[in-house]
């Protein structure tokens, strides 16, 4: 911005050079004529002079402030109510990258990962027909964080970091009712408990999920109202997933419980545009964020089942190495302020974790002994609120 200004008076400084240098010119080459014609011949002169219009020249030095020299001065830092620089202003453009540290506060709510855990049915015979009440679990709106700090190499680079934790739990409990028993749908069907005269189940779930990215920051597109960057970095992903089970009222063999965990650790690169429009005079602003990761690592998953009284043990381990894609697209609305270093929005993300293993899925796969497709797309959607000061 101070660079077009410099060049501007710059230009219009040479061209009034120019043209005094032309006045002057032409005042010689009169001034000359004349002396000729006086020694030619003895003849009355016409009187001759040279106009610069003296009140267009005012106009236009005060349009740029010919003799004001103020924009060299780089002690200031202030900008005009509409986020613009001032003659003698020096304040980076509001979309520059600078210095700063942000943190947004997430609540979200997974998907694909509420658990079915028993059925009521009229019979404890695997397959009568069901009564209407199912055992579920699931869970709701999750709370979480992301935190981190920019490091600025220019107006247009900087270095971003961040971390992001979510986690969230949930329990059920179901009573057979009207003489009915509730049939297992997480017990192993080769068990002879499956299906037993079972009045009581309970469940319990959570799970736990961890990212940390480090990422190149640069801008693609910028203008007055608006700048769109591009982000290209790495990243570290951890899922993990709890559910216990329990049979616990008139089990022929006591009480029946499964413990299933399913883990997750994966490293990779990922790449992403974020852009923002903002008003000058408002400061009010809209973003957009869009981010594609792709993890590499292990699947672990374990099965454990246990009976009370003849202690019989159901067990099964899963590994599998995979690339696993996840997918983020946020989008809201906010303010910033008129030089950039205050931030404050609200927005809806989700997310989309592909080719993932799940409770259920990993559950299903080992009730049904079939390993070959054990994947599924978590999700997680909600909302996200932040603050960012720049420095």
């Amino acid at each position: 911005m101070f660079a077009s200004a410099r060049t501007v008076n710059a230009k219009t400084h040479w061209s009034w050079v120019r043209r005094l240098s032309t006045a002057c010119v032409c005042a010689v080459a009169v001034s000359a004529h004349v002396h000729a014609q006086e020694a030619a011949s003895p003849v009355e002169l016409a009187s001759f002079e040279v106009s610069l219009n003296d009140q267009m020249l005012s106009n236009e030095l005060a349009e740029v402030d010919f003799l004001d020299y103020s924009w060299e001065d780089s002690s200031c830092d202030s900008c005009d109510s509409c986020g613009h620089a001032s003659t003698a202003c020096c304040c980076k453009p509001w979309w520059a990258h600078r210095c700063g540290v942000f943190a947004e506060g997430l609540l979200l709510r997974p998907g694909s990962m509420d658990q079915i855990y028993t059925i009521e049915q009229d019979s404890p015979v695997p397959g009568d027909f069901p009564t209407g009440p199912v055992g579920r679990v699931n869970i709701d709106d999750s709370t979480g964080y992301r935190v981190g700090f920019s490091i600025a190499a220019s107006c247009y680079t900087s270095l971003l970091a961040s971390y992001t934790h979510v986690d969230g739990s949930s329990s059920n409990t179901i009573f057979a009712q009207n003489g009915n028993v509730l049939n297992s749908q997480i017990i192993h069907p080769s068990t002879l408990t499956t299906g037993s005269g079972s009045l009581q189940s309970s469940a319990s779930q959570s799970f736990d999920m961890d990212l940390i990215d480090l990422g190149y920051h640069h801008v693609l597109r910028s203008s007055d109202c608006y700048v769109v960057n591009w982000l290209a970095g790495f990243r570290y992903g951890q899922i993990e997933q709890d559910l216990q089970t329990q049979q616990q009222v008139s089990v022929a063999t006591g009480l029946v419980s499964n413990d299933i965990d399913v883990d997750f650790d994966g490293f990779g690169l990922s790449l992403g545009l974020d852009g923002e429009r903002r008003s000058h005079c408002s400061g009010l602003m809209v973003y957009g964020r869009g981010l594609t990761s792709f993890l590499a690592g292990d699947w672990n998953a374990s099965y454990v089942q246990t009976n009370q009284f003849d202690g019989g043990v159901v067990g099964n381990d899963y590994e599998d190495y995979r690339v696993t894609p996840v997918a983020e697209l946020e989008l809201g609305f906010g303010w910033r302020s008129p030089c950039g270093r205050c931030r404050a929005s609200v927005g809806y993300l989700t997310s989309a974790w592909y080719d993932a293993v799940s409770t259920r899925q990993y559950v299903d796969s080992v009730r049904s002994n079939n390993y070959v497709s054990v994947d599924e797309t978590i999700t997680f959607s909600g909302l996200t609120a932040g603050v960012e000061t720049n420095f």
